[in-house]
């Protein structure tokens, strides 16, 4: 048996750059029999590793570069686990390590552990180079007595000069006082020409440089063959290391349930959770009889559930959406497949009526097909954490942890790192970096991107030190660079988490499973996802704000699902800052749809995505003209009539296995998750099975094989109904809010997006439309959110790019010991520690004090003398005020450094002053609509230009700009683009002439073009 005891994998950051299937496809080549995984003080890879070496094949040994402390000092040791407790154990030591640190006599305490001196940072190895002998020789006694015959001597031969002497003196020592010696490679790499990607990360790692005539000490450390490492050391070492390889036998056991109990002071988790669903139900009927199918659907799934050992399971979400709720932090009325329960309905863990909606359980939680539940919970996503920080509270922080994420390098960081490494200077890699294209749709690796663009080849070929590195730069980018947190998974155990999986401490101090959501459900855990979502935060600020303002208390599952503003808005497509509504393309669905009660909705949500897209047309043209749809089968109409003939949900697909085949609904869910991950063998037995059920049902092959054929194309394109109608109502709530309190939308959609100045500038026009002015920030009058204030809305102070929070809480604290009389009064009152010049400066250029009645240039410039002032006042009682140089506004300049502290224009448009100056007729971009197919002039500032050339060789563009009402696509076409092109640059205001057009979206056909530098002044 041959094999490798030493490999480090790309978890070892920095230090290696194997990726773990990659590892093993190498070993097969190499005909390697065992590996053993041992990444420097973590297991992130461990179970990975472990899938995959059985995959194929190849025996795991799960081990440990290990930190431990002797004498307050860290040194290595190589770890192994000899069986299912070594396993166990080193997931142990692992967890200390990270979260504290490990002594060696914490260690001595695990008896199914190999320990190895086998590195260069052990003590061993440490003090022989040092040249003290016998100091080593007393830790290697002292190795044995606490170890015995767990403790072996492993050397390496790189073929470095030091390496030679040191393993002579290591054999010498270990043959005196009878310890074992074995052999290892210590792999880091795959390829001998990877070894200079390693010096590259660990220098970038380390903040050093390295000279571009810079050579590897050693290229040895890749996997080596049997004989390769048959002629690197005598036969009685390899023996033995054979021997070690035998001799380790650790598997990981798989799909233990260590789900935790909810604590309870008596009775049966079963019997608590059916007393709840009981009460739950009740509320749901408000007082009225309970229909029968309720009841049988309710008893169906608590069975279901107590039988698969999930009662405490409900009992934990229950528990802390109950907490979440009691403590008003909004919560989502459900996500995906948990809104097919008819139990977490009765909880109120989700808000959907699965049966009013034809959703099913078995979609959820399937009783022929045992896996973990998964109920995924958005919250408002500014308190989130607080629910959190309740379960890990609850349960401890031994048995509660969230979940490890990787950061990959990606081309453009793994160019930027090692170019830095390399001296080249930041201009040139950001030049380089931008060459590369990161989007999700056209994203290329540095590989595809030398091979495919001249100028990235010629740009790296041009610089000696990027022509050194690309080839390195190509292999770091695919591999992770650090550690994170998953955004939201929470997972519970019911032992302490580090008898169950390895922890670490994560980037914010929160502790972490080092396995990754992908292997959590494999090693026995159940992930739980706590999602923050912004838009439950704009809903609750929203209610507050109503509430504050009107005294009216919105409860929203009382609102009503039928309101006629609601519908009219939707249908007219004006869903700006509406979940799942905004999008362009959705938006013209949705003028094509014209959605009049909730179930349009639905179907809008589940119909505009990628997939199901294509069955747009066929769905508009059913709806349309209901008479000409035709069903595959007249039995399936009552499924399909709903969607016209399509087939739109994965629901509806179960329910057609159902009707044609007999199936049972959880038989149906294994066919729609067979169909949709393409799992061909079991594909093929359930094509048996449904035929077998519908020739058994009365239709002929033919039908059968047709109908099945139409379920397999569905995988492609089905759409979890589920999740569409949760969602649903989420949308509904926001348009229900923004057509029947706009003020108040508005305010928390500019509060939300206090940071994406697009967002914001569109926001604000959409106020114009519906009569709203935005008034300019005040001293006096504005918070830190955007507020609604004599039916208008007024700007946040925080919206201003140089007004900290500890300025804003010490003018809002100052301010309620009565208002701020004058700027006088203002730079008196407060203290410059927290309005410095620069805030001071910052508020008077946006706005926010002209309710004193001076230019803001006056007090700008005045602003060292009205300081001086208020010192003299503070120090000396002089109350005498200086007389101030009084200056008018320029307005450019004063609209310049408006938008410079706010980022967009609040008085006025610079627009609405060009405008003025020109004597022709001129269409505001919110007025276009008027105009389809007629040409007009408009004045826009050029926010966007996007040069491109067209199927004939020629040059045109594309354009973005705005005005003071709205924004607009256009289009410059090759026959224009020579005399036009050079007009059209980012930042330019031109008055343009074109045709308005409206095919896919309103835009521009631009004919002429006209730049006034005039018009500035």
């Amino acid at each position: 048996m041959f094999g490798h005891l030493q490999v480090y994998s790309s978890y070892s950051f920095q230090n290696s750059t194997i990726l773990i299937k990659d590892l093993i496809q190498d070993a097969l080549k190499k005909h390697i029999d065992v590996l053993a995984l041992t990444d420097k003080d973590n297991m992130y890879g461990t179970m990975e590793f472990s899938k995959e070496c059985l995959k194929y094949g190849i025996k795991p040994i799960f081990g440990l570069d290990a930190s431990i402390t002797i004498d307050d000092h860290l040194y290595s040791f190589i770890l192994l686990a000899k069986d299912d407790q070594g396993y166990f154990d080193l997931m142990k030591i692992c967890s200390q390590i990270n979260l504290d640190h490990l002594t060696l006599e914490e260690l001595s305490n695990y008896q199914h552990i190999l320990v190895i001196s086998g590195s260069r940072d052990g003590i061993v190895e440490t003090l022989l180079s040092k040249d003290r002998e016998e100091e080593a020789l007393h830790y290697m006694k002292l190795f044995q007595d606490l170890f015995h015959d767990n403790y072996y001597i492993m050397i390496q031969n790189h073929h470095l000069s030091y390496q030679k002497q040191l393993n002579t003196r290591l054999i010498s020592l270990a043959q005196f006082v009878k310890i074992k010696v074995i052999c290892s490679n210590e792999v880091r790499y795959l390829r001998s020409q990877d070894a200079f990607a390693i010096d590259l990360m660990q220098a970038s790692q380390q903040g050093m440089t390295l000279d571009i005539n810079y050579t590897v000490q050693t290229s040895e450390k890749y996997l080596k063959s049997e004989d390769e490492m048959n002629k690197l050391f005598q036969n009685d070492i390899l023996k033995e290391t054979s021997y070690v390889l035998n001799l380790c036998k650790a598997t990981i056991p798989m799909h233990q349930n260590h789900l935790p109990s909810y604590p309870l002071e008596k009775g049966t988790a079963y019997g608590y959770l059916m007393s709840l669903c009981k009460v739950g139900l009740k509320k749901r009927f408000k007082g009225k009889q309970i229909s029968q199918k309720y009841i049988d659907r309710l008893k169906y799934e608590l069975k279901t559930i107590h039988d698969m050992g999930f009662d405490d399971y409900f009992l934990i979400v229950w528990d802390y959406v109950r907490y979440a709720k009691v403590n008003h932090i909004q919560v989502g009325p459900g996500r995906g497949s948990a809104c097919g329960s008819l139990v977490a309905y009765c909880l109120g863990i989700t808000n959907i009526d699965p049966i009013a909606y034809d959703l099913f359980f078995e979609r959820f939680l399937n009783p022929e097909r045992v896996s973990m539940p998964d109920i995924d919970i958005d919250f408002q996503d500014d308190r989130r954490d607080e629910v959190i920080q309740y379960v890990i509270d609850k349960y401890g922080q031994d048995h509660a942890a969230q979940i490890v994420t990787f950061n990959t390098y990606g081309p453009r960081v793994a160019i930027r790192d090692m170019g830095k490494v390399m001296g080249v200077p930041l201009t040139t890699l950001n030049i380089v970096m931008k060459m590369i294209p990161t989007g999700v749709k056209n994203k290329k690796s540095i590989t595809e991107v030398y091979q495919t663009s001249a100028q990235f080849q010629g740009s790296i070929n041009r610089h000696p030190a990027l022509k050194k590195i690309i080839g390195a730069c190509s292999v770091i980018e695919h591999l992770p660079r650090n550690i994170s947190m998953h955004a939201a998974g929470v997972i519970i155990s019911k032992e302490p988490l580090s008898d169950v999986v390895p922890l670490v401490i994560g980037p914010t101090s929160n502790v972490m499973s080092q396995y990754s959501k992908d292997y959590i459900e494999e090693a026995g855990l159940l992930k739980m996802d706590f999602l923050g979502l912004k838009n439950l935060t704009m809903i609750d600020y929203i209610l507050k704000d109503i509430y504050n303002e009107t005294h009216q208390n919105i409860i929203l599952n009382e609102l009503p699902l039928d309101d006629a503003r609601t519908y009219q808005m939707i249908s007219s497509a004006n869903t700006f800052g509406i979940f799942q509504l905004e999008s362009p393309g959705m938006r013209n669905l949705l003028r094509q749809l014209k959605p009049t009660c909730f179930d349009d909705i639905v179907i809008a949500i589940a119909l505009y995505r990628p997939g199901p897209m294509k069955n747009i047309p066929a769905y508009l043209e059913g709806r349309n003209h209901p008479d000409k749809v035709t069903y595959p089968l007249k039995e399936l109409e009552p499924i399909l009539k709903s969607t016209y003939g399509v087939m739109v949900y994965q629901e509806q697909m179960m329910q057609v296995a159902q009707k044609m085949a007999g199936f049972s609904l959880g038989k149906a869910d294994i066919l729609r998750k067979a169909t949709s991950k393409k799992e061909a063998k079991l594909m093929a037995s359930m094509k048996e099975e449904f035929i077998d059920g519908c020739l058994h049902n009365g239709y002929s092959k033919d039908k059968a094989l047709e109908i099945f054929q139409l379920i397999e194309r569905f995988a492609d394109y089905g759409f979890n109904k589920a999740h569409s109608v949760a969602y649903g109502y989420i949308a509904y709530e926001l348009a229900y809010l923004k057509a029947n309190y706009p003020l108040y939308f508005f305010a928390s959609i500019l509060s939300n997006e206090a940071s994406s100045q697009n967002s914001k500038l569109h926001c604000i026009q959409e106020c114009k439309t519906y009569h709203v002015d935005i008034l300019p920030p005040s001293i006096n009058y504005s918070y830190d959110r955007f507020t609604v204030e004599n039916g208008h809305i007024r700007y946040s102070l925080l919206a201003n790019k140089n007004v900290g929070y500890t300025a804003y809480k010490d003018i809002v604290e100052e301010r309620e010991k009565g208002l701020f009389k004058d700027i006088y009064d203002f730079m008196l009152r407060m203290d410059k520690s927290s309005v410095s010049k620069k805030v001071a400066e910052a508020l008077i250029d946006a706005g926010a004090m002209d309710e004193f009645k001076m230019s803001r240039k006056t007090m700008r410039y005045n602003l060292a003398t009205i300081e001086e002032y208020a010192h003299l006042m503070q120090n000396l009682g002089i109350d005498e005020k200086p007389i101030l140089q009084v200056f008018k506004d320029d307005d450019n300049e004063k609209l310049n450094r408006e938008k410079d502290v706010l980022g967009l224009y609040i008085s006025k448009h610079p627009i609405e002053l060009i405008k003025q100056k020109i004597s022709i007729p001129i269409v505001s971009i919110n007025c276009l609509s008027s105009y389809i197919g007629q040409y007009v002039n408009v004045v826009i500032n050029i926010t966007r230009v996007k040069n491109i050339v067209d199927k004939k060789g020629n040059e045109m563009c594309f354009i973005e700009g705005n005005d003071e009402t709205g924004s607009i696509d256009g289009v410059v076409f090759a026959s224009r683009y020579k005399t036009l092109g050079m007009l059209l640059k980012k930042g330019n205001i031109c008055l343009i002439n074109g045709r308005v057009d409206n095919r896919n979206k309103l835009s521009l056909i631009i004919e002429k073009v006209e730049v006034n530098e005039a018009w500035k002044n």
